[in-house]
C-alpha cells in the first residue's frame, strides 16, 4: 500500500509538504515555510530517504534546511535559486545557520525536465515543466505502480519569461493540484491589462513628479515585472526615467540571464542578441533614490513588504506625489495585506510613517487562475481522483467542488495531518 501523509499546504498557502510512504521508501514531496510566520513542517528526516522539490520559492523549499536530508533533487536552476532563498531566509530570521545550507547544497542532485531517476525498485520520478517560476517543475512519480503527479504550482499560461506548463503527460492516477486561484471568483484580467494599467500607474506618478515603489518576490516576478518596464520604456511608450533595484531579486536576476535556455524563446533571443531584457540590475544608490526630486521607479524585495530592503523605501510614502504597487498576493498579518486594505499608518522600523501616498494592487501572479486551473486538468489524461492542495480554505474546496461536479473527478481536501491510502 502506498500512503500520502499531508505536512502542511493544507486549506492554506504555505508550508507545502507531502509525504510518499511505501513499505520500503519515504519521499517528500516539497518541504516549505510559511511565509507569515515561519512554521516548518514536523518531520523525522531521519526516515526520510529524499526530498524532490518542485522549485525555490520559501513555501516549498524553504524548511529544508532546518534538516538534515539524505537526498535532495531538483532542476538545475531551483538549485541555484534555492541558495538565495536560504540565504534571504537566513538574514531575516536567524533560524537555521550557514552551514545547514551548506549541508543541504550538498545533498543536492540536480535533474533537466524529462530525466527520469530511480529511487528504489519501486519508485521513479521525472520533471514536466511548471511555467510558474525558472526550473519550476511538476512532479510525476510511479510508486509501486501508482502513477502520481504533484503540479506544484503551476501556470497554464505563457509568461513574458517561461512558456506554459507542460500538459503532454503520462497517464495518471492520482492527481495532487494547487489551487491558490480555485474559486470561480479568481478570474484574472489577461495579461495584456495587467501590463497596461501598471504602465499606466507608473505614468502617472512619474509625470506628477513622483517615485514608484514596486514591492516584488525575488524570484520570478521581479523578473517579469523588469522585463515589461523595459520593454515599454524600449519601445518609447513610457518615460525613461532611472530604475533602482535593491535585495536578491538582483542575484536571482544573474541567475536567470544564467539559464538562457529555460526561457521563454523570444527572452532567449534578446539575450543572444545583446539586449538584457531585464536592464541594468544593480543595487540602489540610496543618495540618489532618496536626495534627488527626479521621478524614479524602484523595484525591491519583499514581495509581501515583510522584511528586507523593501522596507527602507516606505518613508517615500509620507508624500502623495508618490505611489507603492502591490505586485502579487499578500498574506494575512503581513504589511503588504495592511497596504492593501488601506491602513493609514505603518510602523515598518522604530519610528510610525504616514501613508499619504497612493497604494494600488496589480496581481501579476504566476499561478493560473480558475480558468486556467480547469483548462488544465482538462488538457491533462483524466486522473482517477485528486487532492486539492496550496489554497486558502474556500479556495480549496470551491476547486474541490468544481474538479468533482464538473469533471467528475472524485476529490479531496486534505487537512494538515491527513493520511490517505492510494
Amino acid at each position: 500500500m502506498v500512503l500520502l501523509k499531508f505536512h502542511g499546504g493544507c486549506q492554506q498557502i504555505g508550508m507545502s509538504c507531502v509525504e510518499i510512504e511505501t513499505q520500503e521508501r519515504r519521499i517528500l514531496l516539497d518541504c516549505g515555510m510559511s511565509p507569515d510566520n515561519n512554521s516548518i513542517p514536523q518531520i523525522d528526516d531521519k526516515n526520510i530517504d529524499a526530498v524532490i522539490v518542485s522549485h525555490a520559492h520559501l513555501d516549498h523549499c524553504g524548511a529544508i534546511p532546518f534538516y538534515k536530508f539524505k537526498k535532495i533533487y531538483c532542476t538545475h536552476p531551483t538549485a541555484d535559486l534555492m541558495y538565495l532563498t536560504w540565504k534571504d531566509t537566513l538574514n531575516l530570521t536567524k533560524s537555521f545557520k550557514e552551514e545547514d545550507i551548506q549541508y543541504a547544497m550538498e545533498s543536492i542532485e540536480t535533474l533537466n525536465y524529462y530525466e527520469e531517476k530511480k529511487i528504489s525498485e519501486n519508485i521513479k520520478f521525472k520533471f514536466y515543466n511548471a511555467g510558474h517560476i525558472l526550473g519550476s517543475a511538476s512532479i510525476y512519480l510511479e510508486v509501486d505502480g501508482k502513477k502520481i503527479l504533484y503540479t506544484g504550482d503551476i501556470n497554464e499560461g505563457p509568461s513574458r519569461t517561461l512558456l506554459p506548463a507542460d500538459t503532454d503527460i503520462d497517464e495518471i492516477d492520482v492527481l495532487i493540484i494547487e489551487s491558490t486561484y480555485g474559486s470561480p471568483l479568481d478570474i484574472k484580467p489577461s495579461r495584456k491589462t495587467l501590463e497596461k494599467q501598471l504602465i499606466e500607474e507608473i505614468s502617472e506618478t512619474i509625470e506628477n513628479g513622483g517615485k514608484v515603489i514596486i514591492p516584488v518576490f525575488a524570484i520570478g516576478r521581479a523578473q517579469e515585472i523588469l522585463l515589461i518596464i523595459n520593454n515599454y520604456m524600449r519601445s518609447g511608450k513610457l518615460k525613461n526615467v532611472p530604475i533602482y533595484t535593491d535585495g536578491s531579486l538582483i542575484h536571482a536576476t544573474s541567475v536567470y540571464l544564467s539559464y538562457v535556455n529555460w526561457l521563454n524563446p523570444k527572452v532567449k533571443n534578446m539575450i543572444e542578441s545583446g539586449i538584457n531584457p531585464f536592464g541594468d540590475v544593480k543595487k540602489a544608490d540610496e543618495k540618489l533614490v532618496f536626495n534627488k526630486n527626479e521621478p524614479c521607479i524602484i523595484v525591491s524585495t519583499s514581495g509581501m513588504v515583510q522584511g528586507g530592503p523593501i522596507l527602507k523605501y516606505l518613508k517615500l510614502l509620507k508624500d502623495p506625489k508618490n505611489k507603492i504597487i502591490l505586485t502579487g498576493y499578500q498574506a494575512e498579518g503581513t504589511l503588504g495585506r495592511a497596504l492593501e486594505e488601506g491602513v493609514k499608518e505603518i510602523q515598518p522600523f522604530k519610528n510610525k510613517i504616514p501613508v499619504r501616498g497612493n497604494v494600488v494592487k496589480i496581481e501579476f501572479s504566476a499561478h493560473g487562475d480558475y480558468n486556467s486551473l480547469v483548462r488544465y486538468i482538462k488538457k491533462i489524461p483524466k486522473p482517477e481522483k485528486a487532492i486539492v492542495m496550496h489554497g486558502e480554505r474556500y479556495q480549496s474546496l470551491s476547486f474541490a467542488m468544481t474538479i468533482w461536479k464538473t469533471l467528475k473527478i472524485p476529490t479531496y481536501v486534505p487537512v494538515k495531518g491527513t493520511i490517505l491510502p492510494i
